[in-house]
């Protein structure tokens, strides 16, 4: 009997032992457990600053196009009234050229370009101004160099068809002929030589 009840008392002993050690874990698991569940909980916040920063410049960015498109809704309609108006600039140099400017034809057609250039200057429409100035690729579509001495090089010379901005923006570039360096002549090059 003694070892039975030393058995029992052992079993009652490592009982106690057990529930002792699972009362010291039990603070310890829940300590790291508060921990886990606040770097989640921290990592979610995060998530979610970034998420509502990223919502945030999507609508401005939204906002600015819808801006951008109901300022520029108009180019297409202007970029079709252009040739009408390169036309008219062609019609008013013959009429100059054979009739000369006193007559009736010229200012009429006249007065109607100009009054086609104001009405597209009210909605911001203005022609791009090339002669004599450096060239922008932004703004000019070299077609042609030529050389010459009394210009440096990359100078818009003349306008082939006048080029258009709408708003600051063009919305068709001047086709112009640019200035190059003047070429050596044959007998300059043979003495360098």
């Amino acid at each position: 009997m003694t070892k039975k009840k030393k058995g029992k008392a052992g079993k009652t002993q490592d009982a106690q032992e057990t529930a002792a050690n699972d009362e010291e874990q039990a603070p310890q698991e829940a300590a790291v457990e508060a921990q886990d569940l606040c770097a989640e909980r921290d990592d979610l916040m995060e998530r979610l600053q970034r998420v509502s920063a990223d919502y945030l410049n999507y609508q401005k960015r939204v906002q600015r196009d819808i801006s951008e498109a109901r300022e520029f809704a108009n180019v297409e309609l202007v970029k079709s009234l252009l040739p009408v108006l390169d036309d008219m600039e062609r019609a008013l140099a013959t009429a100059c050229e054979n009739h000369g400017q006193d007559d009736p034809l010229f200012g009429g057609l006249q007065l109607v370009h100009d009054k086609a250039l104001e009405t597209l200057a009210k909605f911001d429409v203005h022609v791009i101004e090339a002669d004599g100035e450096a060239f922008d690729p932004q703004k000019h579509l070299a077609v042609m160099q030529e050389p010459s001495g009394e210009h440096p090089p990359q100078t818009v010379l003349r306008v082939v068809q006048k080029g258009y901005e709408l708003k600051g923006r063009p919305i068709r570039p001047a086709t112009v002929v640019v200035s190059k360096a003047p070429e050596e002549d044959d007998s300059a090059q043979e003495r360098r030589d």
